[in-house]
């Protein structure tokens, strides 16, 4: 039998040690933005490499090195026919981590522009590429969900194991009722689409703790590329006040390549039976999920679709402080009275709809 491959976790950085590029994926996480709204990287030679081991690909195995090509070649092909966009030919030959280097290199802007929309466009279409071949998998659902907590379970087990300021971890897979429950609650009840059918709850020690927590998770589980737009929330750390009480943050803040006042551009996501008083960052992230013996993983005829070695699993994700979790615990902030609000409401919708009671 095969030996696993062992794991390589990047290490947990503090505040006073964050790059550019790590206040940038915060931010991103906690406004739920996209990173197709991005006109340049801010990574260095090694982050680029650490970047692509989050996204599962491992740049010594000719099978990842080969669906990076395939996806880069399609890339090029739309940019070219369909946007009339031609991309020269040192950008639409290289690598991934020196595609990765050209869009953070501003000596050359016109090659930087061109690796930019070269990777935004692969970053779609390897989505959805992916997002088609699990349509194929043979696991079944049962089967990715339990894989994707062994990936997660390990990465929280190793940061326990190093004493990285975790207090506390849950979550899993939602129960059946849970997810029924959530889908009568929403706006569009027939929709299927729901993110938290995996969720995860981590506590830190301190506030202090929340920023490096978040870049240590999007550097090893949920790279920051695969956030969802729009789905995240944060009301416990307002970012441009919380970076200007650190110096070294907000010497970073004056760097961002989108304006500061954007995040008071954002209207924040409602859950209307939450509690204005709860505090908590929450996203949703797709995390990649490596498939062993892919070749044979999928139901194909080996064109549709072509088997791939690394798939997505949706996941929603909860951190928040000790303090903050204990008083998200009393009175109207807590789980017991939001579930009251949640079944209430949904129990009046299915009895009257819109009528007035």
């Amino acid at each position: 039998m095969a030996r696993p491959r062992r794991i390589r976790f990047e290490p947990f950085k503090p505040l006073h040690k964050f790059s550019l590029f790590d206040l940038e994926m915060v931010r991103l996480v906690l406004r739920g933005g996209s990173v197709l709204d991005w006109h340049k990287l801010n990574l260095r030679v090694p982050e680029a490499k650490a970047f692509c081991r989050a996204n599962g690909l491992d740049l010594d195995n000719p099978e990842h090195v080969a669906l990076v090509a395939r996806i880069r070649d399609e890339s090029v092909l739309y940019l070219r026919e369909v946007l009339s966009f031609p991309v020269p030919r040192p950008v639409r030959s290289a690598s991934l981590p020196d595609l990765m280097k050209m869009a953070s290199d501003m000596s050359n802007r016109h090659r930087q522009l061109c690796a930019c929309t070269l990777l935004k466009t692969m970053q779609i279409i390897n989505h959805f590429d992916a997002s088609e071949a699990c349509q194929a998998l043979v696991m079944t659902d049962r089967e990715l969900f339990q894989a994707a907590e062994r990936r997660i379970y390990r990465a929280i087990s190793h940061m326990m194991a190093d004493r990285l300021p975790i207090v506390e971890f849950m979550g899993g897979r939602k129960q059946r009722t849970s997810m029924l429950t959530k889908l009568l609650s929403k706006n569009t009840p027939l929709s299927t689409q729901l993110f938290d059918k995996m969720r995860f709850r981590v506590i830190a020690a301190t506030l202090d703790d929340i920023f490096p927590i978040i870049n240590y998770l999007a550097r090893n589980l949920f790279p920051f590329n695969y956030v969802l737009a729009g789905e995240s929330y944060n009301t416990l750390l307002p970012f441009v006040s919380y970076c200007s009480k650190h110096p070294h943050l907000n010497r970073l803040v004056a760097k961002l390549q989108m304006d500061a006042e954007v995040e008071n551009q954002l209207q924040p996501l409602t859950n209307y039976h939450s509690s204005p008083e709860y505090k908590v960052v929450h996203w949703v992230a797709d995390m990649p999920l490596p498939i062993p013996d892919h070749l044979h993983a999928f139901r194909t005829d080996g064109v549709n679709p072509i088997p791939r070695p690394v798939v997505y699993v949706r996941t929603e994700l909860q951190i928040m402080d000790r303090k903050s979790n204990r008083q998200n615990e009393r009175g109207h902030a807590s789980h017991t009275r939001y579930k009251e609000r949640q079944l209430k409401s949904v129990a009046a919708r299915l009895k009257v709809g819109l009528r007035r009671v």
